[in-house]
């Protein structure tokens, strides 16, 4: 008896190939169990990664920065390279203390990257991850 799987797809129809007989032929449907279960594994990872890089925020321990580098499932040489900046600079301005002494350009040049305003940056709000805002408006 097959259960009834939640949609994780937002109602978008997938495009599978089921190959039968050595014959690939589209499948289209909301998707296999199995890629349903690692998609949901996968985005409950990065929603634990979120929300652990947002408590390091609350508790000084990390900057605002780190939050939206995580939210953008992004790593400090990946962030370095979309800001053109030296990935020595940018593992710098993860921390606090550097943070707070970033230059306007490069706050800008993050700000851009990531769809908030650098405001946001320097207030150290920490908006929700681009994919859920697009979802919730």
């Amino acid at each position: 008896m097959a259960t009834e799987e939640p949609d994780i797809n937002d109602g978008l129809t997938l495009v599978s190939y089921v190959a039968e007989d050595g014959v690939c032929q589209p499948h289209q449907g909301y998707g296999w169990q199995p890629v349903n279960v690692v998609n949901r594994q996968a985005w409950q990872e990065v929603e634990n990664a979120i929300a652990r890089s947002r408590e390091m925020v609350d508790a000084g321990i990390v900057s605002c920065l780190h939050y939206y580098m995580t939210a953008n499932q992004m790593t400090p040489s990946l962030l370095a390279r979309y800001a053109n900046r030296p990935g020595w600079l940018v593992r710098l301005h993860l921390r606090p203390f550097f943070f707070r002494r970033t230059s306007r350009a490069s706050l800008a040049r993050y700000a851009e990257l990531f769809g908030i305003s650098v405001e946001d940056l320097t207030a150290g709000r920490l908006r929700s991850p681009v994919y859920q805002r697009e979802r919730h408006g």
